[in-house]
């Protein structure tokens, strides 16, 4: 089972690997950070597409997730009871892990020939802007190989929370309905996130054009085999670690890495100026967009000299999981943001 070691740490964190495209030296590399309870088995899928396509894609488990060294008790207590300072602590060495992991990566297979991309998905998204944030904080060596081959960060289809935002009212989430046994709340997200959602005029970024409903389109999960399902999910960890995450107590933290990652021009020079894409689904639940508007308002707001650049992609008739319904189009959509 690979792994990549963090140095200096008794910290292993396991990936897969598509092995390098066919008959080819220098290629583009996307490395892929998962969500909430969906590991990295989720993007399956887009393995075999990639050789053809002149990409090799790596996706790492978290910690907690299959392969990957599980938090310390120590950790766990700061998730569920931590000082503002433990937390934000906390929040930065997974930043710092996520990246020297990347480095890690860069450095056995040798990727410093092409362009790599780092991708966070959902909550994954968290760790994309922590490790966005640590370039400041790790070994001058990882520094240098990191901003010369990392050349885009896609933020792919990133709810409020992960970002340290508000839901929108009149938002459900399974993973906050009381009414549902902490058991029952994982399993329902776990078919509910994979729903298809019918919204009205996004582009005029209202509230009230978002729908809250499934669709009658089946969702990703809906027929899918109850083995199947479980081989790409984890529903043991949201308890101990990510669903916290994604509530108050971390929100101030997120909003203020949000804010650094994306916004502050040092952490933008750290990384030699890379490419920043916003890419989501018009079916996702609502949660997705008011993040998306959120940035652009923000964006707008500022003055000329301020703005960084961030661009917006929307993959239209995509819901959470195109990379498992329509795996050929997720690649491609994430190879244009590249």
């Amino acid at each position: 089972m690979p792994t990549v070691s963090i140095p200096g740490k008794d910290v292993q964190l396991f990936y897969t690997d598509s092995g390098i495209p066919n008959y080819q030296e220098n290629y583009k590399t996307l490395i892929l950070i998962h969500g909430h309870t969906f590991h990295g088995a989720i993007f399956q899928k887009l393995l075999p597409l990639a050789p053809a396509r002149s990409v090799r894609i790596f996706s790492i488990n978290r910690h907690e997730y299959p392969g990957s060294t599980p938090h310390t008790p120590e950790e766990l207590n700061i998730y569920a009871s931590g000082t503002d300072e433990e937390r934000t602590a906390l929040v930065k060495d997974a930043g710092i892990n996520i990246a020297l992991a990347v480095d890690g990566i860069i450095q056995k297979y040798d990727l410093s020939g092409g362009s790599t991309a780092l991708v966070g998905w959902s909550l994954g998204n968290t760790f994309l802007l922590a490790a966005m944030c640590a370039i400041m904080d790790l070994p001058l060596q990882s520094r240098e190989r990191l901003r010369s081959v990392v050349k885009s960060f896609i933020m792919w289809d990133p709810p409020v929370m992960p970002l340290g935002m508000p839901l929108p009212p009149h938002s459900y989430m399974p993973l906050y309905d009381e009414k549902l046994t902490p058991a029952a709340r994982a399993s329902t997200f776990a078919t509910w996130v994979g729903s298809y959602f019918a919204h009205g005029d996004l582009s005029t970024r209202d509230l009230s054009q978002l729908g809250y409903h499934p669709t009658s389109k089946p969702g990703t999960f809906d027929h899918m085999p109850q083995e199947e399902h479980l081989s790409v999910v984890d529903l043991s960890v949201g308890d101990k670690c990510d669903t916290i995450l994604t509530q108050e107590p971390f929100s101030a933290i997120l909003t203020a890495q949000t804010n650094q990652a994306l916004f502050d021009p040092v952490i933008r020079t750290a990384w030699n100026e890379p490419r920043v894409v916003n890419l989501y689904g018009a079916a996702n639940a609502g949660f997705v967009y008011s993040a998306i508007w959120t940035l652009q308002d923000r964006l707008e707001a500022a003055a000329e000299k301020e703005r960084v650049p961030i661009e917006f992609r929307c993959i239209e008739g995509a819901n959470h999981f195109v990379m498992w319904d329509d795996p050929v189009l997720a690649l491609d959509e994430l190879l244009r943001c590249t």
